[in-house]
């Protein structure tokens, strides 16, 4: 695979993406790429996408961080994305947004502990 996109943290059975870039179509799309490798290439049970530094998720980014959540589910693993700003939280809704095969937390401890109790 070529460069990362992001930084990847492996943290025990789970794969930590923490974004700090800003995201587009583009980007993302590498992203998604990015996290079904390393879902085949390591032994994960748990996406942490966090997203408290992302100031813009529009309908498109949020479609394909809903379709990679689905095809990480087909894998294996459940998607937790956590950090949600309030400014992002609030677009999302009012665009009428679900993101599906997805859940949310406030914060990365939350995040893990959610998947901790879906095992």
């Amino acid at each position: 695979m070529k460069s990362k996109v992001v930084p990847t943290i492996k943290l025990y059975d789970y794969l930590l993406v923490p974004i700090q870039i800003e995201l587009d179509d583009n980007t993302v799309e590498r992203l998604q790429m990015q996290i079904l490798h390393e879902i085949h290439e390591n032994d994960v049970r748990g996406i942490i996408i966090d997203v408290s530094m992302v100031d813009v998720i529009d309908s498109y980014i949020s479609f394909v961080l809903s379709e990679t959540a689905g095809m990480a589910k087909a894998m294996g693993c459940h998607t937790v994305l956590c950090g949600i700003q309030p400014q992002v939280a609030l677009t999302l809704a009012q665009m009428g947004i679900r993101l599906k095969d997805i859940i949310t937390a406030r914060s990365l401890e939350d995040a893990i502990d959610i998947l901790d109790e879906l095992e």
